[in-house]
């Protein structure tokens, strides 16, 4: 019997790589015959010079703005029915199946949908309904913008029909059970779409100043968006010769020289439509690891990956900071709740145990548990290298702990939870918790505090891209939704802390520490980073 066949490694790729030279060579032989057909004086020396060359410069920028917040708009939808959705694994996706706009109507970039149905089994007819949605946006922000520039008045009709269908797009495309998110959905991606487009028009505006032959903010509005969406119509790949073609006409009939023009849409094009196949066909070769990993619908053990790097990820002294910091609040509170040094503790999550050795430098006999055995390594290594001693290190599941009832005088556990990515799991995890506290023991919760809107978006969008200790897909826990956990009941008295982030310079956050700790006791307290809550066991005579 023949050996089974298999397609050749990389042949899609291959195939996209081809295809993008020949639309190159298209697009070229288009531009050769509109330098030959205007009068164009020394157009190798314009080519070449410092204006052109900075030109090209601007638009690789704004371009990158452009695909950036485009991907956020992709993540941000994605996520309503994938919240599992690694945030890295997201912008590798995106990226590496940016050649696919060399497709007719961008068809290829379907790709997407086959790499997350394998590894997150998100329902296909979401993703093509996303897919979908995201092409109508487009078609509607550059229509609503040439209509707006043509005419305001026309243009705040324009504006209004646009939101108004967004909201409707978006009430079909989303399943059912997400229909109350979606006026906030559609607002979301209807500003995301806007602000997008608005960078290659900036560039184009940009780009001829830099040629000597200023326009309009407006003209340059109306050529990229009527080339954009004529050539776009043709469902020709890029829509290569058209668009080009469209927007250098529209900016002569704006009163820009024709050479300029030629020169500026061959800029513009070189530096938007090019320069994102470019970078396609790069994270293609880049992630081509990461993702034959997502098509084998393989995730991987974070924390065990990540424990050789764990260390370096935090600046030390903001490190420093915060282990000291907290560790002062927890000894503080147990002993407001009557739990005295030398009494019994675990660390869940302990990591490697930064945490636990200082607790037991502070007296307490505490045990460290994690679910990750690299984690486990370092900590012990660690506990080792600060002449603290051995204690017990457990590997463990946080929703089943091997821990008899009522093993422990309290428990804390330090920015762990949010990495159980279900409500369910953390419910599970808060009564296992309760469950191996003695009557009246004390559990402290430390996590992030997403309550601000904007730390939300940096945790979830930036700070995964920056760092790899989270991974934006984390289930937060609230300070203000904290859930109802049975045979225990929350402490009013939350405290809130630290609002300098992570990048901060060691010398600007000494300095800025007063401003911080005024913040912490004023009312803006609850936008802080970090909090504690403290949830009490009910004593034994309240529970019989």
């Amino acid at each position: 019997m023949s050996p089974p066949t298999h397609p050749r490694r990389g042949a899609p790729g291959r195939k996209l790589a081809a295809l993008a030279l020949a639309l190159f060579l298209v697009g070229a032989t288009s531009t050769a015959l509109w330098i030959s057909a205007v009068q164009f004086p020394g157009f190798q020396r314009h080519v070449v010079s410092v204006p052109a060359l900075t030109a090209l410069l601007l638009c690789l920028a704004f371009t990158t703005a452009n695909l950036m917040i485009r991907w956020f708009r992709w993540h941000f939808l994605i996520r309503r029915f994938t919240p599992e959705l690694v945030t890295r694994d997201s912008l590798a996706v995106y990226l590496a199946t940016l050649p696919a706009i060399v497709t007719p109507f961008f068809v290829g970039e379907l790709v997407r949908v086959l790499i997350l149905r394998r590894r997150f089994r998100t329902p296909a007819s979401y993703l093509v309904r996303i897919w979908l949605a995201e092409r109508l946006l487009d078609v509607g922000v550059l229509a609503t913008t040439y209509v707006a520039v043509s005419s305001a008045q026309w243009g705040v009709v324009a504006t209004l029909l646009l939101g108004a269908g967004a909201w409707l797009l978006f009430r079909q495309a989303m399943l059912t059970q997400r229909q109350r998110e979606v006026g906030f959905v559609a607002a979301a991606s209807v500003c995301s779409t806007a602000l997008a487009w608005a960078f290659p028009v900036v560039a184009l505006w940009g780009t001829l100043r830099l040629l000597a032959s200023p326009t309009s903010l407006a003209a340059s509005a109306t050529a990229f968006s009527a080339g954009t969406l004529f050539g776009g119509a043709t469902g020709l790949p890029l829509g290569v010769f058209v668009t080009g073609s469209t927007m250098i006409a529209e900016l002569v009939a704006a009163g820009v020289s024709d050479w300029a023009s030629v020169l500026g849409i061959l800029v513009h094009r070189a530096g938007t439509a090019w320069y994102a196949v470019i970078l396609g066909l790069t994270s293609l070769v880049l992630y081509r690891g990461r993702l034959a990993r997502l098509l084998r619908g393989q995730g991987e053990a974070h924390f065990d990956e990540l424990a050789d790097e764990y260390q370096e990820q935090i600046p030390v002294h903001v490190r420093d900071r915060l282990l000291l910091k907290k560790v002062a609040m927890i000894d503080r509170h147990l002993g407001l709740r009557g739990v005295e040094r030398g009494a019994r503790g675990l660390d869940l999550g302990c990591g490697q145990g930064w945490y636990l050795a200082e607790m037991i430098r502070r007296g307490y006999r505490v045990d460290g548990a994690d679910y990750s055995t690299g984690q486990l390594e370092k900590a012990k290594r660690h506990l080792s290298a600060s002449g603290v001693g051995e204690t017990n290190l457990v590997r463990a599941d946080a929703q089943a702990l091997p821990f008899a009832d009522g093993s422990y005088d309290f428990v804390y556990s330090i920015n762990a939870l949010h990495h159980i990515l279900s409500v369910e799991g953390q419910l599970a995890t808060f009564r296992e918790v309760v469950r191996v506290l003695r009557p009246g023991g004390v559990f402290l919760l430390h996590e992030i505090n997403v309550h601000n809107p904007i730390f939300r978006l940096y945790m979830g969008y930036l700070f995964p891209l920056l760092k790899r200790i989270d991974e934006g897909n984390e289930e937060w826990v609230l300070p203000t939704a904290l859930p109802t956990v049975s045979g225990a009941e929350w402490a009013p008295d939350i405290e809130h802390f630290t609002f300098l982030p992570d990048f901060v310079p060691s010398v600007l956050m000494r300095a800025l520490g007063g401003t911080e700790r005024r913040l912490e006791r004023s009312p803006l307290r609850r936008f802080s980073a970090h909090y504690q809550a403290c949830l009490v066991k009910q004593p034994a005579e309240r529970v019989a």
